[in-house]
């Protein structure tokens, strides 16, 4: 059973006591843990000394009213969320609260229904900025900085998780497959204003060149050969939502100017129509090329990379991130135990050196696979290494590959940029390496402008710290 710490905020003594009895009658599979409060102050002072997982705090108090509490609780910790409870002729300052980072509002007097179906969507969304977390998202400008522990990295997730439901900006997410790209944007969507309104994802690297226009903007009646009808395209699906162009780095140049133009004036015109259509949806990308690469070949605008590029995320693969293997072993196992309702509950020892000696080539997707692939073998609480794949217990010896060779090690797709990156990158950490992670050093040693050297990387997710560590 799930267990919720929970603060109740309002100055009416009878209303805490309601909603306290709201929440234990109506949503019963949940246990909450209920601390009160009588004033935005003492809300603040409670949530300084314990961690709640979610605040219903009224807005008019006395002392500090709930829009001051609200922003001071946010600063102090980025991962509560916040429900406020608020009288019809205060609507709007619940609506302008959504954009200041509370999650959500509810009318008084309270509906149980309605505040069951808000927590339980908070509650969605909190496990969705969790399982992000595990991804390992590298968003801080200052390459040098480190996350410690797991606990200062759920916080850095919330924080750039309320920074981004602030605003309305692009946000561009790069990464290898598998890496958790989509679950970054979900997690972004699910946080922000924009949650009420539709995700709507779309691969441009899985539609034809000539319907892609079609796709993103639709089509009137009788617009091409085969248009019998008129079809409306993702933006208008994804209007006040969230529309998710995965590789990004697809689309043809003749798409990326109409993609441009749609960024900047926030309309388009669909195929064979001749009537414009605004547009307020939000645009998350994700690609796992290199399009800075791509620029210098002409194949990817520098106007729309900029227009992208406003927040950049990075994820880093499995493979650079061993350690990270057990923790998210742990969650994949709690996930399949539930959905499969089976007491299966960690991994043999013996199993845990085998997946983190793998490569992983398809990074978190392929860990997840492996892990629900066990559920279906694995017989006993405990899973084996019989219950692995055979690539995976049976792994190639150092005789039968060049380990000195790249060329011989690289397990990613056949694919000449994804190879060039990965030799790129091996280049900068073998550099720091011999540099005890001294970027001044390394720019001097290894001839190459200090710009690009951070650039770097930022762009692969390296932590120079380690370096200076293994020194």
């Amino acid at each position: 059973m799930d267990v919720l710490r929970t603060l109740i905020v309002d100055d009416e003594a009878e209303l805490r006591k309601s909603v306290t009895s709201i929440l234990q009658t109506t949503i019963p599979d949940i246990l909450f843990e209920i601390s009160e409060a009588s004033t935005g102050a003492e809300a603040l002072a409670k949530v300084k000394n314990t961690n709640f997982d979610l605040v219903l705090m009224d807005v008019k108090m006395p002392e500090m009213n709930g829009l001051e509490a609200l922003s001071l609780i946010k600063e102090h910790d980025p991962r509560t969320f916040v429900v406020l409870m608020t009288a019809h002729s205060n609507l709007q300052d619940a609506v302008v609260a959504i954009k200041d980072g509370a999650y959500d509002y509810v009318e008084k007097p309270v509906q149980p229904a309605t505040l069951a179906e808000i927590v339980r969507k908070s509650l969605e969304a909190r496990d969705l900025v969790s399982s992000l977390s595990l991804s390992n998202p590298i968003f801080d400008d200052d390459v040098e900085s480190e996350f410690v522990g797991n606990n200062q990295k759920m916080r850095e997730v919330f924080n750039l998780i309320y920074k981004l439901c602030k605003v309305d900006t692009t946000v561009l997410i790069r990464g290898e497959n598998g890496t958790g790209k989509e679950l970054v944007a979900r997690a972004i969507h699910f946080n922000s204003p924009r949650k009420s309104g539709s995700f709507v994802a779309i691969n441009c690297g899985a539609i034809p060149e000539h319907l892609m226009e079609s796709e993103l903007f639709g089509h009137e009646k009788g617009a091409f050969t085969g248009a019998i009808e008129r079809k409306i395209g993702k933006f208008q699906l994804a209007n006040n939502g969230t529309l998710f162009l995965d590789e990004i780095g697809e689309l043809k140049p003749e798409m990326q100017v109409k993609l441009l133009r749609v960024l900047q004036d926030k309309k388009f015109t669909p195929v064979g129509g001749n009537r414009e259509v605004k547009s307020s949806t939000r645009i998350i990308a994700a690609t796992n090329r290199n399009l800075e690469k791509m620029m210098e070949d002409g194949l990817f605008r520098e106007d729309l990379f900029y227009r992208l590029n406003v927040m950049p995320i990075f994820l880093p693969p499995l493979r650079d991130r061993v350690d990270d293997v057990e923790a998210l072993s742990g969650h994949f196992i709690k996930k399949f135990a539930k959905q499969h309702n089976r007491p299966i509950h960690s991994l043999s020892s013996e199993a845990l050196m085998l997946l983190k000696k793998y490569r992983w080539p398809g990074n978190i997707r392929e860990l997840e696979n492996v892990i629900e692939r066990a559920f279906i073998l694995e017989s006993s609480q405990v899973i084996g290494v019989e219950s692995l794949p055979e690539n995976i217990r049976e792994p190639k010896s150092e005789s039968d590959e060049d380990q000195t060779s790249l060329v011989h090690r690289y397990e990613g797709p056949l694919d000449f940029d994804v190879f060039k990156e990965q030799l790129e990158k091996e280049f900068i950490q073998n550099a720091l390496k011999a540099n005890k992670g001294k970027i001044n050093q390394t720019v001097a040693q290894a001839n190459i402008p200090k710009n690009t050297l951070l650039r770097k990387i930022r762009k692969y997710g390296i932590n120079v710290k380690d370096y200076a560590e293994e020194s």
